[in-house]
């Protein structure tokens, strides 16, 4: 976790790029009050393009995450913004390699999904991220560093069976695209097996013992 608002880095480094060309994902209103699309933050773009696989308010073009670089010309944006979007993405990878096909060498990359959330369906939702999560769909190996990680807005679960857990509602991702993207998607396989390994959490408390015996041995067994 960054001791810093790594949204304002990101705001503050694509205004110091001169006519920058910026592309948003995820634009579409999903309240119809509500706008979806950060152009206002960034007054001085050449150009400022909201982007959705429907049309539809605050859209100016159609385009699917998982093909981008077939509506868009590769290496083409200054800035690529993807607020709360990742989450509804089918196959988050094929996203993000065709995200880094669009941007430009230095171009600069903001990525805000959630960790934990409730579902909610525009018209799909598929996953949760971590900050781990996120930077291992943004590897060095694919020609990209990595500026900073973030989870905010600490939240808890509660569970109908007795159980809280910390988290949080969003993790972040910004950083920098410093080298042409590979055709190929290469995954950062060798780091999953070095270092120190992972610490394993504390036991979690047993079930109430007021659940029927059914429920609180499944439960058991879940959390063994």
């Amino acid at each position: 976790m960054t001791d810093e608002n790594i949204w304002n880095r990101f705001i503050l480094d694509v205004r110091q790029i001169p006519a920058a060309r910026i592309l948003e994902l995820g634009t579409c209103r999903s309240q119809p009050d509500k706008p979806s699309i950060s152009r206002a933050l960034f007054p001085g773009a050449a150009e400022y393009i909201g982007t959705d696989f429907q049309a539809g308010l605050d859209v100016d073009v159609v385009a699917d995450a998982h093909s981008l670089s077939e509506a868009f010309t590769p290496e083409s944006f200054d800035a690529i913004i993807s607020l709360s979007t990742f989450e509804h993405l089918k196959y988050p990878f094929l996203a993000a390699h065709e995200i880094l096909k669009c941007l430009k060498v230095g171009g600069r990359l903001f990525i805000q999904t959630h960790q934990t959330f409730h579902l909610h369906a525009y018209p799909s939702d598929y996953f949760r991220f971590s900050t781990e999560a996120l930077a291992a769909m943004f590897p060095p190996q694919m020609g990209f560093t990595i500026g900073g990680t973030l989870h905010e807005f600490p939240a808890e679960i509660h569970s109908v069976v007795g159980i809280t857990r910390p988290a949080f509602l969003n993790s972040c991702l910004f950083g920098t695209k410093t080298a042409p993207t590979p055709e190929t998607f290469i995954y950062d396989l060798p780091g999953l097996f070095t270092g120190a390994p992972t610490p394993l959490p504390e036991p979690p408390p047993p079930p109430p013992r007021s659940l029927p015996r059914r429920i609180a041995g499944r439960l058991r067994r879940l959390l063994s």
